[in-house]
């Protein structure tokens, strides 16, 4: 099994040292760097299957980095930071982070969660592709098109619509969504997964493909459905 590899972006470098050796002796391969600035000396094929920012870093905040790593890295991004307040944290998980993490965090804990995001680009190896009418979805290659039209999409998006479309007519809720797409169980009060659906249901409006919808199925959850409209003949 290939040792998963992280990418730690914190300016506090004892923090820093004490979570590479600890994240080290759990089997992950850590590179750190201090700020923005020494992300974008990384050698341009660099590759990441998890990134762990700090908010509140020297030059570029995390929060203005954010889709720079996004756009290079394509993997996982987390936010560990000490800024704990409700807006803060809605901010970053509606940019798109995987998760939002308060320091200080238990090492245990901060493995756990680092496990649980890494869980979520995992799915059944006998099925990497789907086709819903003319909606193809790609996990192994992380592509999305629609009647032969390719369309963008984030990282973390891709994954929560995989989900979707995984269970296309199907009303799912809101603890299956957090399960699958955290990895952990729903605690009742997280509301990250509403954020994410919002994002992607936005995007999906975006593209004005008729039938292809994200509906909100009041007490019980969310149905994703595409139903091509055919033109009468």
């Amino acid at each position: 099994m290939t040792t998963p590899k992280i990418l730690l972006i914190e300016d506090d470098l004892d923090l820093a040292e004490l979570t590479v050796l600890y994240l080290s002796q759990q089997g992950f391969e850590l590179t750190h760097v201090e700020s923005a600035e020494e992300v974008s000396q990384l050698e341009r094929t660099e590759h990441f299957d998890l990134i762990i920012c700090d908010i509140m870093l020297p030059g570029q905040d995390g929060f203005s980095l954010f889709e720079a790593l996004a756009q290079r890295f394509q993997c996982v991004i987390i936010f560990m930071t000490a800024l704990d307040g409700q807006q803060e944290q809605i901010k970053g998980l509606e940019l798109g982070a995987s998760d939002y993490i308060v320091k200080p965090v238990n090492p245990e804990l901060l493995v756990a969660r680092i496990r649980a995001n890494l869980r979520k680009g995992q799915t059944n190896p006998q099925s990497k592709t789907l086709a819903i009418h003319d909606f193809h979805i790609d996990f192994t290659k992380q592509q999305l098109s629609i009647a032969g039209r390719p369309h963008k999409v984030t990282t973390q998006e891709f994954n929560l619509l995989w989900i979707f479309a995984q269970h296309h007519g199907e009303i799912l809720s809101r603890e299956f969504l957090f399960e699958q797409y955290v990895g952990r169980p729903y605690d009742g009060l997280d509301r990250a997964i509403d954020l994410k659906i919002s994002r992607l249901r936005k995007k999906i409006e975006g593209y004005q493909i008729a039938g292809l919808t994200i509906k909100t199925v009041h007490g019980q959850g969310y149905l994703f459905n595409y139903q091509p409209q055919l033109s009468d003949r």
